[in-house]
């Protein structure tokens, strides 16, 4: 009995490793196709050069459906920009009249006005409220570099805490809990790319780079082939690639070796953790050692288990290139472990006319006793003025599309109708609808939106809808508070602190709710 349950605890094992092994497989594809180009293009320079022009033709469709948008980004990533919300609601649903909820929301407003400085890392947000008559205002945040300000409507002073200093501050008010060495840089927040120019350069030359040069010449061919795309024929280059089964796990097993000796990549993955965990707390030295350790492990454990896998067709991809585009890819692989075996296929067409392009991509998972498949489906198209698109996944028992129209209205103006919905077992749940009217200037932007969903029963338009009406403006600078507006916490040790909120915040806010709660409040 002990003898059957190591030989299942093995074969357990060893079976976490193939989606590994097969997540590896496509790394190989999707990064590589960064590499530059040289002029005399061998078959493996046009396998790449193919997959890097179709990635930069879908990046270009995106960018002129959102040409206002992006350069209305770009003015803002280099100029201080003011935004104001105006948000509001109307329900006309006669189930929610009687208790009052259409009356609530009818008149009710939200107002949220930021500002935004990119470059000199400075922000604001004040808050304010309105509902039946009663007023909330003075909830204000603000960040300066590495300095939070946050505002409330209760309170005569606005609070200021230094990143740095959390650990500190968190150590003395409970130093079961905390180390002291926790620590926020808040100026990340104002980082769009979560990984540092620097960190990208490496990967990219480490692995992306290593990737391409391991890769055998010979693994690639070329030749010209008639497929059909869609009604039209195509006299296309067809580019295979090709690894046996020993290139591949060759390949495998010095990536995993390569992985398990560096440092600095393990580093970047620490970096990575404690930046999107956001409220952190910066890991401790042990605990940094701990991490490389472990994963230096496991990408041993990872390279050793490759010799208990078999790829039986190794790996195989073939594209179909017309005029740098792909228009139709194949690609497979199997992987076996321990008498299972788990199958992946990728079959897609790209079909591209005059003002239209249609993409169908369907992938297959399969492993002898189930089979999962993923159909995604693009259909866009352009004219002069008009977009219409239309973005689709569906598996066998469900379904998510995206649609989106827009309506070019000439100097800067926009009209555009976009929406999610959802399908369940070929019923459809639910639809969420975006409708809006646009106008943007060099220095100026303003949108009127209308938010509503549909389930095809008790939800619609005229049951529910939310507006939000934006406006954008450039400005000289963000203003934050002046020093004898702010109670520095930074400044205060553990027990102040408590002594404050005990003697100043609580009492303030006592009496705050206390006239809310009054007559004409709530």
């Amino acid at each position: 009995m002990e003898e059957a349950l190591q030989q299942e605890e093995v074969k357990q094992k060893k079976s976490k490793w193939i989606p590994i092994a097969a997540g590896i497989i496509i790394i190989l594809i999707a990064g590589v196709i960064t590499v530059q180009a040289f002029l005399n293009t061998s078959a493996k320079e046009d396998y790449f050069l193919a997959e890097k022009s179709t990635i930069e033709q879908l990046q270009e469709t995106f960018e002129s459906r959102f040409q206002e948008e992006l350069a209305w980004k770009e003015h803002s990533d280099e100029n201080a920009i003011e935004s104001i919300y105006e948000i509001t609601g109307q329900m006309n649903d006669p189930n929610m009249a009687g208790m009052g909820f259409d009356q609530m929301i009818n008149n009710a407003s939200i107002t949220v006005e930021t500002a935004l400085d990119k470059e000199n890392k400075i922000s604001s947000a004040n808050i304010s409220a309105g509902m039946l008559g009663t007023e909330i205002s003075g909830l204000e945040a603000y960040i300066e570099n590495n300095d939070l300000y946050v505002g409330l409507p209760f309170l005569d002073n606005i609070i200021q805490l230094n990143g740095d200093e959390i650990g500190r501050i968190l150590q003395e008010i409970d130093p079961v809990t905390f180390s002291g060495e926790e620590s926020f840089d808040f100026s990340t927040l104002f980082n769009e790319n979560p990984i540092p120019e620097e960190d990208i350069e490496y990967l990219n030359e480490e692995y992306v780079e290593y990737l391409y040069e391991e890769l055998p010449e010979d693994a690639f061919e070329t030749a010209t082939d008639k497929v059909t795309i869609g009604e039209s024929s195509v006299n296309a280059d067809k580019i295979s690639f090709n690894l046996s089964e020993e290139e591949t796990k060759s390949l495998l097993k010095n990536l995993f070796d390569k992985m398990a000796k560096d440092d600095r990549l393990a580093e970047i993955i620490i970096g990575q953790a404690s930046y999107m965990s956001y409220a952190n707390v910066q890991p401790i030295e042990d605990e940094i050692a701990g991490f490389e350790e472990d994963f230096a492990k496991a990408m041993e454990e990872a390279s050793t288990n490759i010799d208990d896998i078999t790829l039986p067709n190794g790996f195989n991809s073939i594209i179909w290139v017309d005029d740098d585009i792909i228009v139709q890819r194949e690609l497979d692989f199997a992987i076996e472990s321990d008498g299972e075996t788990a199958e992946f296929t990728m079959n897609s067409t790209n079909e591209m006319t005059e003002g239209s392009q249609l993409i169908d991509t369907v992938f297959t998972v399969s492993d002898g006793s189930m089979e999962e498949t993923l159909n995604i489906n693009a259909n866009l198209s352009a004219d002069e003025e008009d977009t219409n698109d239309t973005l689709s996944f569906s598996t066998s028992d469900m379904a998510f599309k995206i649609e989106s129209i827009q309506t070019d209205q000439g100097e800067g103006s926009k009209n555009f109708e976009r929406s999610l919905s959802f399908e369940e077992q070929d019923m459809e749940m639910f639809t969420i609808h975006w409708q809006g009217e646009a106008q943007y200037e060099e220095d100026q932007m303003t949108v009127d939106h209308t938010f509503y969903a549909e389930d095809g029963y008790t939800l619609s338009q005229d049951t529910l809808s939310v507006y939000v009406t934006e406006e954008g403006s450039t400005i000289n600078q963000v203003e934050v508070p002046e020093a004898d507006q702010v109670q520095n916490l930074s400044d205060m040790s553990g027990d102040e602190i408590m002594e404050y909120f005990e003697t100043d915040v609580m009492p303030q806010f006592e009496l705050w709710m206390s006239s809310m709660m009054g007559p004409s409040g709530f």
